[in-house]
């Protein structure tokens, strides 16, 4: 009888791999300078206000009328809901709402 030789098969060797490195590039980052703010003066002020207060505002009947109403209503509230002084509560909101549109 025979006897078998048995060969060992050298097994593959495995490649060995180079990881490749990414170089880095640094980011520059914005300057952002912050912007001051004007000193206001007396008279700028005073000139600002009367600027504001010679606007008209402009809105229409319908949202002067439903400011009216939420102000009478308002008023009615806390006047405890009485009966019968609707009207004196829509006169006084009326009042307000003009002197604040004017």
């Amino acid at each position: 009888m025979a006897t078998k030789k048995t060969v060992k098969s050298n097994p593959t060797k495995k490649k060995a791999t180079r990881k490749k490195s990414v170089k880095k590039q640094a980011v520059k980052k914005k300057v952002v300078k912050k912007k001051t703010a004007a000193k206001t003066t007396a008279k700028n002020k005073k000139a600002d206000n009367s600027k504001a207060q010679n606007k008209a505002v402009a809105i229409s009947d319908n949202e002067k009328r439903m400011m009216i109403a939420m102000r009478a209503y308002y008023k009615w509230e806390k006047a405890g809901f009485p009966h019968g002084e609707d009207y004196k509560h829509w006169i006084e909101a009326e009042e307000e709402i003009e002197a604040m549109l004017k």
